[in-house]
């Protein structure tokens, strides 16, 4: 009989990776060690507030040295290079300092289970100019670059009376929601004094879909109520615009249409962050991610397992694989803080069950719309206004709740209601 704990090293502090380093830390049973590249958590599906300026919440960011203490794990901040299934180590790559000169030797972090939960970015689909002339919404620098170049064209648009003219290209939930919160920041370049017939739009937003229908895979009905919101504030959707390339001052489509932009957003999608494959011998799907069992085990090794938008996980009957989002990300983080205790003790947990609890999109000071799952498909129901803005509010709530445990995330949440911030979102420290 032996009383050493069990070391579990976490790569990646997203939404998944963090709730479960924070629920396996609080076992006696289990070592836990978190990785992260950066040094503090964001709650990736509002990274499109940051970059239109319009977060009110002081919890969206939260430092991952203050949670390890609080919750119990151990972080290390650094980049993943390889893991070695052979000596169960993994392996962080030498650490920079801002002047990109070496402050840390390449570190190696041993464990007995290892789970990914590295993310995923956008991809580009080797579209030409995207990756010299477009933005994404992959992390918090990317927000905030695009921030930078939002500013200086509102502010260009307001002296010079030209409208500021933004392409989106994509329309899930993203660039939709990227969209309405850049017109609700709009209205910050007004002058308050001003008189109505002067607020003529400052910008022109158009998004981009190359499907027939704007966010495909959605319930027609939520389609039809998120139209119908995009065009009530004077934004434009076309469909059936598949980009063929982007130019420093416009985006062409494959039909020769041409459309003039000032900063191009580019959210068509997430895949598997390249990294993934070559981290092992991992079996790879083809939009990057790795292949796992209905136990979320990668599928050439048992004790490496993996989750969120890392994974590649068919449901028994399913098309295609669970979508790349934080609601999966969540559940899978759920179940294997039930599993891993089970596994490690000789049982065989359960499968994998995937519940869809629908999908919420926030328009800003224009509310939300969402579709909430019930037990079947038909009984699912279409949702808006304040009941639909609390669900979506909620999901985060219920994210922060999670990670700063019961008694300090009441607190923290309580207080962030109260005297939510104005402007841009803080870091808790601790």
């Amino acid at each position: 009989m032996t009383s050493a704990k069990t070391r579990v090293a976490i790569l990646g502090g997203g939404s998944g990776g963090l709730e479960l380093a924070c629920a396996l830390a609080s076992r006696s049973t289990f070592d836990v060690t978190l990785v992260d590249r950066v040094g503090a958590h964001l709650w990736k599906p509002r990274l499109h507030e940051f970059a239109a300026g319009t977060v009110d919440t002081s919890l969206t960011e939260i430092s991952f040295y203050m949670l390890a203490g609080m919750r119990g794990f151990r972080f290390e901040q650094g980049e993943v290079s390889a893991i070695d299934r052979a000596t169960r180590h993994v392996v962080l790559k030498r650490f920079e300092d801002a002047r990109q000169e070496t402050v840390a030797p390449e570190r190696s972090i041993p464990f007995d289970r290892c789970v990914v939960a590295l993310g995923g970015i956008t991809a580009d689909f080797g579209t030409p100019g995207v990756k010299e002339h477009a933005y994404a919404l992959d992390t918090r620098d990317d927000a905030d670059a695009f921030r930078q170049t939002f500013v200086a064209l509102m502010i260009g648009a307001r002296e010079t009376k030209r409208p500021a003219r933004i392409v989106i290209i994509g329309s899930g939930a993203t660039g939709t929601e990227l969209a309405a919160n850049l017109r609700q920041a709009e209205d910050s370049f007004f002058e308050r004094d001003g008189h109505p017939e002067d607020r003529d739009r400052l910008l022109r937003i158009t998004i981009l879909e190359a499907a027939p229908e704007i966010m495909p895979g959605s319930e027609t009905k939520l389609r039809a109520r998120v139209l119908e919101r995009l065009d009530a504030l004077g934004i434009d959707v076309v469909t059936n615009a598949k980009v063929s390339e982007v130019e420093a001052g416009a985006v062409k489509t494959a039909s020769g249409a041409s459309y003039p932009s000032d900063a191009t957003m580019w959210a068509a999608g997430l895949i598997g962050i390249p990294v993934l494959s070559r981290l092992a011998d991992f079996a790879i799907d083809k939009k990057g991610r790795i292949l796992v069992d209905d136990r979320l085990r990668s599928t050439v090794d048992p004790l490496i397992h993996v989750i969120g938008d890392a994974a590649s996980l068919t449901p028994k009957g399913a098309e295609r694989p669970l979508p790349p989002t934080a609601q999966v990300a969540s559940q899978e983080a759920a179940y294997l803080a039930k599993a891993l205790p089970k596994i490690v003790a000789g049982e065989e947990p359960a499968p994998f069950h995937y519940k869809n609890k629908g999908q919420l999109i926030s328009f800003g000071n224009a509310g939300a719309v969402g579709v909430l799952g019930g037990r079947k498909k038909k009984e699912d129901f279409l949702i808006h206004g304040q009941f639909a803005m609390a669900a979506y509010n909620a999901l985060e709530r219920d994210h922060q709740w999670t990670v700063l445990g019961p008694l300090r995330g009441s607190v923290a949440i309580l207080a962030d209601m109260i005297m939510p911030t104005s402007g841009p979102a803080l870091k808790l420290h601790g």
